[in-house]
């Protein structure tokens, strides 16, 4: 799956979620892996579960996320990268139906028109939080924009993280659950 970046700080922590559903050890995958653990935890990434793997070259993140994407002792991998040519892609997916590894790719936002193997692409950008106080940061929100999906529709959606429930909604989903308690 392929998530660019509209916003970096905003993808990273969408992307940390999705990680941490997927169970097990999580490989994050970069040149200079910029992560911290403490952080990631707030979307429930446990920094027990997290391997930091600095790859400076591209040869080597390449072979790191496609090794990863084999080994079904690990439960996701995430690789941080600018360009992705449509071979390595390829090969990536193919490595990951092998293995039944989650992989996300972590793009900039620079040409979502380009060709990939990826079976979705995602745009995540940042989104105001619903806090009441402005003194208080609020729930992580992002705008999620699905561009591709192998065999299905694209979609737009606003998504919130509620840590303490461990839980993300999106504002359809959240509309809703108050028409339901509502009627009931």
């Amino acid at each position: 799956h392929e998530i660019l970046a509209a916003e970096p700080g905003a993808a990273a922590g969408f992307a940390t979620m999705v990680l941490a559903r997927a169970g097990g050890t999580v490989l994050w995958i970069a040149p200079e892996p910029d992560a911290w653990p403490p952080g990631l935890a707030r979307f429930d990434l446990s920094p027990a579960q997290l391997l930091l793997v600095r790859a400076p070259r591209r040869q080597d993140a390449l072979w790191a996320m496609e090794e990863t994407l084999r080994c079904s002792a690990v439960g996701a991998a995430l690789l941080v990268a600018d360009e992705l040519d449509l071979t390595a892609a390829r090969r990536l997916q193919l490595a990951a139906e092998a293995g039944g590894v989650l992989g996300l790719l972590l793009r900039p936002d620079e040409d979502s028109a380009a060709p990939t193997a990826a079976l979705t692409r995602w745009r995540i950008g940042a989104a105001v939080s619903d806090s009441q106080s402005p003194h208080e940061l609020g729930d992580p929100a992002w705008s999620l924009d699905l561009l591709r999906c192998r065999g299905g529709r694209g979609g737009a959606w606003r998504a919130t993280w509620h840590e303490g429930q461990a839980s993300l909604v999106t504002e359809d989903g959240a509309r809703r659950n108050a028409q339901t308690r509502r009627r009931a």
